[in-house]
């Protein structure tokens, strides 16, 4: 493998190791309280009506999307990929939503506590959205 493949490969692995464990942790994080969770979730006053439902099945998916990553076999890390994709799309909507509407607001990121959102919020979801993004598009090769 050259040194730009080598660097490649990398690159990928440490951006489906970091993605993979902040999906793991902030799934985690979530699970012991689906209700103040839900209570977070409707504090963005973005269809308040589906806060409960999200609460109790989006931890788990985060979980699972973030262990593919971390320890699935390549086809499988390339589709969580693409799934957490997805998910930092819908997380990034939310964001937008908040900080145009100018809702002061308690992120819900990592359970509670995680701070209010703010601009910075979003441009750390888009970081991970392009790491994401490396490890779908990263080959075989490198996703090893």
């Amino acid at each position: 493998m050259s040194g730009r493949g080598a660097t490649m490969k990398w690159l990928t692995i440490a951006a489906r190791l970091v993605v993979g464990a902040l999906f793991v942790v902030a799934g985690a994080l979530k699970l012991g309280d689906p209700a103040a969770f839900a209570t977070e979730i409707a504090n963005y006053r973005f269809l308040p009506a589906v806060a409960p439902w999200l609460a109790v099945t989006l931890p788990p998916v985060e979980l699972v999307v973030g262990a593919a990553l971390i320890v699935a076999p390549w086809k499988w890390r390339r589709a969580a990929s693409l799934a957490a994709m997805g998910l930092l799309v819908m997380f990034l909507v939310g964001i937008a939503h908040v900080v145009r509407a100018g809702i002061n607001v308690d992120c819900g990121c990592f359970g509670g506590n995680s701070g209010p959102v703010t601009a910075w919020t979003g441009v750390r979801d888009v970081v991970l959205l392009a790491l994401a993004a490396l490890v779908f598009r990263g080959t075989k090769e490198y996703a090893q």
